[in-house]
């Protein structure tokens, strides 16, 4: 496949936001671990007649992800409503705004094997989470649990430009490095606070044209990110090979089979019928936040050429370090005085 085919990889990656409130109630925040359907409201449970108010610091916190990225703040920007029905979703529509976003362009530097590559962010998006399903074991029943409706939830979206599992991987590792050093998620994939949906195609080496892609759900692991993209990675070149279509359609990565598994016709936007959501005004960024003026922290590569310069310890060294913010801030601390840094980074 490697003389043959090159692989082309987009990411859809959902971040929690650690808020003190859900994105559009004044419910709390925090659902993990909680008896079911215990934090909920009339407003994040759908009731006819609620009126959602949008979460200012969960629009902030959206914000400071873009700038830390690089993107551009929309002038102005409006919410939406994405319809759908899912029995986790009791209004039958999703409030988002993923057509008309808060957060344009952006790009991420990785290191892979010590060559370095840019990224592109498509755009950055704010929403409301859905519930979730529990499937209990020995039955075809499912209960749910809308403990988790209506948290804020950002969705990044990344350009088709991630050449390999591994290139996946790596960003969304790094990408969780940087949530956790702005303080705006605990970023746990086990947990379900960051999740992660990939779209994999594969071309002709030489090829300008894009394949028909396969979006892979069910992703809770950076191990499985790289996992389930190697493996659908495999099989459309083995059907590529023998000159059967590829269809353009959703698959779940089941990792107790290793493999990934039909779910359903990928979906269309004109198949949501988005329309502007009545109950929220449009929002202009500017008017609410100083953005030119927007702090933010010392971000995790800023500090990497920090502890290389300053302290003199390896690139290596550097980016293990920083990869965990505690540790980081432990490390310069233990450093303080110290003649040789690198004994401390040991």
């Amino acid at each position: 496949m490697q003389n043959k085919y090159e692989t082309v990889i987009g990411l859809e990656i959902h971040i929690q936001l650690k808020t003190q409130s859900k994105m559009f109630c004044g419910c709390d925040n925090f659902s993990f671990n909680l008896e079911p359907n215990v934090n909920t409201c009339q407003v994040c449970m759908g009731f006819p007649g609620t009126l959602p108010v949008a979460n200012k610091k969960a629009i902030e916190w959206t914000i400071m992800l873009g700038k830390a990225l690089n993107g551009e703040t929309a002038k102005i920007f409006n919410f939406e409503r994405k319809h759908y029905f899912y029995p986790d979703l009791p209004k039958a529509y999703q409030i988002t705004s993923s057509t008309n976003p808060p957060v344009i362009g952006g790009e991420a530097e990785i290191d892979v094997n010590g060559e370095k590559t840019k990224i592109r962010i498509h755009h950055i998006h704010l929403e409301e989470d859905a519930g979730k399903l529990i499937h209990e074991s020995g039955t075809n029943n499912s209960l749910v649990d809308l403990n988790r409706a209506g948290t804020p939830l950002v969705e990044l979206v990344t350009e088709p430009d991630i050449k390999s599992p591994k290139e996946a991987k790596i960003f969304v590792e790094n990408l969780r490095t940087l949530l956790r050093y702005l303080d705006i998620s605990d970023a746990n994939m086990e947990q379900g606070n960051l999740r992660c949906d990939a779209n994999i195609s594969l071309r002709k080496i030489g090829d300008k044209g894009l394949g028909k892609k396969v979006e892979i759900k069910n992703i809770n692991s950076f191990k499985m990110i790289e996992k389930a993209l190697l493996y659908e990675e495999k099989r459309q070149a083995e059907m590529l090979d023998a000159n059967e279509p590829i269809a353009q359609e959703t698959r779940g990565w089941d990792d107790i089979k290793g493999k990934t598994l039909e779910q359903r016709g990928k979906e269309m936007a004109h198949d949501y019928r988005y329309m502007p959501e009545p109950d929220l005004p449009p929002i202009v960024p500017s008017e609410v936040f100083d953005i030119d003026n927007m702090e933010l922290p010392e971000l995790p590569q800023e500090k990497m050429v920090k502890f290389e310069k300053e302290y003199g310890i390896s690139a290596n060294d550097a980016f293990i370090l920083i990869s965990d913010k505690m540790l980081a801030k432990y490390f310069e601390e233990a450093s303080v005085g110290v003649t040789e840094p690198k004994k401390v980074a040991n």
